[in-house]
């Protein structure tokens, strides 16, 4: 029988392969080809995103897996959050895995260590939802929670804007937000300012990034100001809530899945409590991209991006990564048999 190389692809392999500006096309394509899928285009299947937690006290395991022409890989993920590592262990609080394998005939491609890549093609879902929904040249950013998902985000609003002069952000705790401030800082030389409560953080800005794992709502309809987008990426569990119930009732809506988000995102408990319908869901965002539904309308209508991450996200990024990696000749290659 004939050996079966699998490359694999360390952290260390991956940040110096693929940026922000990668990820962000990575990304509107994933969007683009799941939209395509939704609609019979092209064929695609995707597993559930499971959850659970394990015996160990706060900590949790997932699994999603799933396949999408035209790419020619199937992508499983596995990820470990084990959110007390760092203080008890010294260690790094999440652990993920991509493998890669042909769709032909499963032959393994790639192993790939993808906790950075998961946090960048977050961040870069969070770019190329305002790149499509929010208004043209935004001058002014806020962001509702500012630990790794804002981090990425904030890169991605980078790349697409360069330099936001106005920048500001909340957490309910002091420190973070002097972490994220130190971060905007070193990273891009951006001034980003610390504010003690959500409403000071939303009132009067172009876009805002929220991202706290909240099941109660942080930011109010009567804060937010006409032609304000917002990418609510917190809510991606059931019972998650970040945003007033009035907020998404008076704004258009934009999802990454209607049905993913009907079970776990911002929108869950409106639909159930009868606020809202599916149909009040004005488009996926890769209905957008592709042109199949318009975006933003005019700059005076609030926009709000609700999503809880794409399998089909995962399967572009690694399979472009892998792409790149090959070409570039990166990584370590190992025998499976």
């Amino acid at each position: 029988m004939n050996k079966f190389p699998i490359l694999f692809l360390s952290r260390s392999d991956i940040q110096p392969l693929v940026g922000m500006s990668d990820v962000l096309t990575y990304v509107e394509e994933a969007f683009s080809l799941y939209s395509k899928s939704e609609s019979g285009a092209n064929i695609a299947h995707f597993s559930p995103m499971v959850s659970f937690p394990t015996k160990i006290p706060n900590t949790d395991m997932d699994y999603r897996a799933g396949l999408m022409d035209p790419i020619p890989a199937a992508c499983s993920t596995l990820g470990f959050g084990y959110w007390d590592n760092p203080v008890n262990y010294n260690m790094p609080s999440v652990f993920a895995f991509s493998y890669l394998s042909d769709v032909k005939h499963a032959k393994p491609l790639a192993f790939m260590e993808c906790y950075y890549l998961g946090g960048m093609r977050t961040g870069a879902a969070g770019g190329v939802a305002s790149k499509y929904v929010a208004k043209k040249n935004p001058t002014s950013l806020a962001f509702i929670g500012v630990g790794s998902v804002a981090k990425y985000t904030l890169s991605a609003h980078v790349e697409l804007y360069g330099k936001i002069d106005n920048i500001k952000a909340w957490s309910r705790t002091a420190d973070k937000r002097n972490d994220f401030v130190n971060f905007a800082k070193e990273t891009f030389d951006i001034n980003v300012t610390a504010v003690d409560n959500p409403k000071e953080a939303v009132e009067n800005v172009d876009i805002v990034c929220c991202s706290t794992p909240s099941r109660e709502p942080i930011v109010m309809r009567d804060w937010i100001s006409p032609g304000t987008h917002i990418n609510a990426f917190g809510a991606d569990g059931h019972g998650k809530q970040e945003l007033d119930h009035d907020l998404i009732v008076n704004s258009k809506i934009v999802v990454d899945s209607l049905n993913q988000c009907k079970i776990g995102g911002e929108i869950e408990l409106p639909i159930k409590n009868g606020l809202i319908t599916d149909s009040d869901v004005h488009a996926s965002l890769g209905e957008i991209i592709n042109g199949d539904k318009i975006g933003r309308e005019n700059d005076n209508e609030i926009t709000i991006m609700d999503s809880t991450g794409l399998n089909a996200q995962d399967i572009v990024c690694c399979y472009r990564t892998y792409e790149k990696a090959v070409a570039k000749g990166v990584g370590t290659t190992l025998n499976c048999f």
